[in-house]
């Protein structure tokens, strides 16, 4: 009757090592397949890194560029706004010498007036003592 146990017990467990050994092949094969799935992950993580790392890249580009430009253009704004500033002032002198021009202008009408108004008396003078005589 032992060697029927010890017989039935070793039929029991060569079955269950079948069993697990069926379980543990099935489990590498996964275990290999999820390694696999892992390392196409991490390619794809690189990949992403390196993606990341150029539009950094390009974004500091960017910001390098558009930075001088600002600089460049807020000086050559400074600039314009100091040639607005001397065209104003240079305007305002022409202005001023319009004025003292147009004021030249009326003295020189006023006194050629006053010289035609004398001349004229000095005509009708003349005119009245060529008459006389």
């Amino acid at each position: 009757q032992k060697d029927e146990e010890i017989s039935e017990l070793q039929s029991n467990s060569e079955a269950k090592v079948t069993a697990l050994s069926g379980e543990v092949s099935a489990l590498k094969s996964t275990v290999s397949e999820k390694d696999e799935e892992i390392a196409q992950k991490d390619e794809e993580i690189t990949q992403k890194d390196e993606e990341i790392a150029q539009k950094d890249e390009e974004i500091s580009e960017l910001q390098s560029n558009s930075e001088a430009k600002v600089t460049a253009l807020s000086g050559e704004v400074s600039a314009l706004k100091s040639t607005v500033s001397e065209k104003d002032e240079e305007i305002a002198q022409k202005d001023e010498e319009i004025t003292q021009k147009d004021e030249e202008i009326s003295e020189l009408q006023s006194n050629s007036e006053a010289k035609v108004t004398a001349l004229s008396g000095e005509v009708s003078a003349l005119k009245s003592t060529v008459s006389e005589k």
